[in-house]
């Protein structure tokens, strides 16, 4: 009797709290079901009743318009679901994926699937995750039939129950050494029903590939570009396959004239219905980054390329190629660094500078049986401010004394110049010296001074000793002319660049290793100084410190290869590294793309260099696709750990969406 009692309270609490439900209005009902997960939650909820169907479908219907809106004026929040959210929100630890990037994403109902990557130790993956965007749980189907290879940038889309698995690349093995990446040509077929993967083997098949891109229009896929291998060599490729999916069977189209993109991979393609697709971005090579935009027509038999004209390419997204992009209605969205947004300082390295002309052939001996022809170096037709010069005529000063009149290169009239003026400036210093230990007086040094054009004029002659042989006399040097300033000058900006690169540490400009200070350098150098050798703990300050950088070289290399292995904790960015290094949000009217007059892209105006609220630090080969009123940014890698042995990946889900509103 207490049992149906209890049954019969329960029924009334439930049937009060549903009459209090039901009572509110649609609009604050309507804000209550923004709070539910924008999926299985939310489609149950559209079952209840006719007025529950309706006001879900309002809100789906309001959530992609304020998506849209949130885009144009750059409203929007990132939201993360990492490891830690996940672990701290259950009771146990549950499965997580891992940590990986250049893998491939999409979404299919309810669930996002993910395939493969690169890892943080130069592998790849060959597993499918599966993650439930209702409940934001991470699982691995066990599947059966034959595993794809592990690998990387393969294309991945959604058909039907199945998903389509295409190319791919994968790192070398590292016995024997030097071997270039293995790309694949495999196609696989994923059932989600039965958890089964199958490969499918055709006769006729596009070459290894991996960077491509691909879409679906109805029951084909087109696949455009990539990385390939043809007649074995390494290639990028401009040529679109077609894939019957329900056959399957591939097979290449016939375009009208000439006109397609140049070869590229690494590009964002999205389709624009049944019969027509658009490709931005890419990249070609070194150096070969593409920010255009081509349409491809299939609605007749022979297929058509057209360039697409780009507008506001000053907001537009950069280094399309590995940062991603997804379709938003009548919007392309990117993610991906700003180009204007100031950047950290960081020290770039020099390169080592030639001197211009060099130092040519000696002058001929006229003691020989040869002619008596003057004989100069031949310059660069080269002069600094961009300029063509010729090489001004032999002058008077560059005649070498006592030599029969025969002139001095300018290469070697500089040298003599140098070494006669660090002569004097050595006599200098030793007197200084001298005095110094007579008088013990150390500020009544003078710095050494002079001018530029010093270093290109004949050297004041030393005081005759009380006994020396008679010199030849020096003929008087005439001014030199405009094209000998201008070439003296790029020597010296060479010259003053290249002393401050050293072999041992390029990135520091030392000049411990000069044992007297040049004066004669860049007027920004030019401050006027006390000579390294006046001071004696100023040397020894030197000294200690070229000895500590030694063993701080010495140690690094001489570290074992164990200790070089182990992953290095990140240190805390700084507050400006953390505004700084962050994604940007692009955002690419489309809406006009298939106007007859005048078809283009639009990009939109950013706000705050689109860094929005809460936005991840900067990852490359990350994967972004469309939800429900929202977007999905997971995995990448940061670009400056890939040359290092372990690199930094990233297994975070971050979800861009609309504030939420109070009503």
């Amino acid at each position: 009797m207490d049992a149906n009692k209890v049954d019969s309270e329960n029924d009334n609490c439930a049937a009060t709290s549903d009459a209090n439900l039901n009572q509110l209005p649609d609009e604050i009902l309507e804000f209550i079901f923004t709070y539910m997960p924008p999926y299985g939650d939310l489609e149950h909820c559209s079952l209840v009743c006719k007025r529950w169907h309706g006001i879900v479908k309002n809100l789906v219907r309001r959530s992609k318009i304020n998506l849209e809106k949130g885009l144009t004026d750059f409203r929007l929040r990132w939201e993360v679901f990492s490891q830690e959210t996940n672990t701290a929100g259950a009771g146990s630890a549950l499965s997580f994926i891992a940590g990986r990037f250049a893998h491939s994403a999409v979404r299919q109902g309810n669930s996002m699937y993910v395939f493969g990557g690169g890892s943080s130790s130069d592998t790849t993956f060959n597993d499918l995750w599966r993650f439930d965007l209702t409940h934001m749980r991470w699982a691995r189907p066990v599947a059966t039939g034959t595993y794809p290879s592990p690998k990387g940038s393969a294309s991945m889309v959604a058909w039907r129950d199945q998903l389509v698995l295409f190319g791919g690349w994968r790192y070398p093995s590292l016995h024997p050494p030097y071997q270039p990446w293995c790309l694949f040509d495999e196609l696989h077929y994923y059932d989600l029903g039965k958890n089964r993967w199958l490969q499918r083997n055709t006769l006729y098949c596009p070459p290894p590939m991996a960077g491509h891109s691909a879409t679906v229009h109805g029951d084909r896929m087109v696949v455009f570009g990539g990385y390939q291998i043809k007649d074995d060599v390494n290639i990028n490729s401009n040529d679109t396959w077609v894939l019957d999916l329900a056959e399957p069977r591939w097979w290449q189209p016939l375009f009208v004239g000439n006109t397609r993109p140049t070869p590229r991979y690494g590009q964002i393609q999205i389709d624009l219905g049944k019969n027509h697709l658009l490709v931005v971005g890419g990249c070609g090579g070194a150096n070969r980054v593409y920010t255009d935009a081509w349409l491809l027509d299939m609605t007749r038999d022979v297929w058509c390329w057209k360039a697409i004209n780009v507008r506001n390419k000053r907001f537009g997204a950069v280094h399309m190629w590995c940062n991603p992009g997804c379709k938003v209605n009548n919007y392309l969205v990117v993610v991906g660094p700003s180009p204007n947004m100031p950047q950290d300082f960081q020290m770039m390295k020099q390169s080592r500078l030639p001197v211009i002309g060099g130092r040519g052939p000696a002058a001929p001996n006229p003691l020989q049986n040869l002619p008596q022809r003057a004989h100069r170096i031949q310059l660069p037709e080269r002069r600094l401010g961009g300029g063509v010069g010729v090489a001004g005529p032999n002058r008077p000063g560059n005649m070498r004394p006592g030599i029969g009149g025969a002139p001095l290169g300018p290469q070697e009239q500089y040298l003599a110049n140098r070494r006669a003026i660090l002569n004097q400036h050595m006599q200098q210093a030793q007197q200084f010296l001298h005095n110094n230990n007579v008088n013990n007086n150390n500020n009544n040094y003078q710095p050494r001074s002079g001018r530029l054009s010093d270093l290109h004029a004949p050297p004041a002659p030393a005081p005759a000793p009380a006994v020396a042989a008679p010199s030849p006399p020096v003929r008087p040097s005439a001014p030199p002319s405009p094209a000998d300033r201008d070439v003296d000058a790029a020597q010296r900006l060479q010259r003053n660049l290249a002393l401050r690169c050293r072999d041992n540490e390029p990135r520091l400009p030392k000049r411990f290793d000069e044992l007297y200070e040049d004066p004669f350098r860049m007027a920004a150098f030019n401050v006027p100084t006390r000579s390294r050798s006046a001071s004696r703990d100023h040397n020894e300050r030197i000294r200690r410190m070229e000895e500590k950088m030694n063993a701080i070289r010495n140690s690094r290399r001489s570290a074992p290869a164990a200790a070089q292995v182990e992953p290095q904790p990140l240190r805390a960015p700084s507050p400006k590294r953390l505004r700084c290094n962050v994604q940007s949000l692009f955002v690419c009217d489309i809406s006009g793309i298939l106007d007859s007059n005048d078809p283009g892209l639009d990009w939109v105006e950013y706000k705050n260099f689109g860094v929005l609220k809460g936005a991840p630090d900067r990852l490359i080969l990350s994967s972004l696709i469309a939800g429900n009123g929202e977007l999905i940014l997971f995995g990448g890698v940061h670009k400056e750990t890939l040359t290092d042995i372990t690199h930094h990946v990233s297994n975070s889900i971050h979800f861009l969406s609309v504030p939420r509103d109070i009503i």
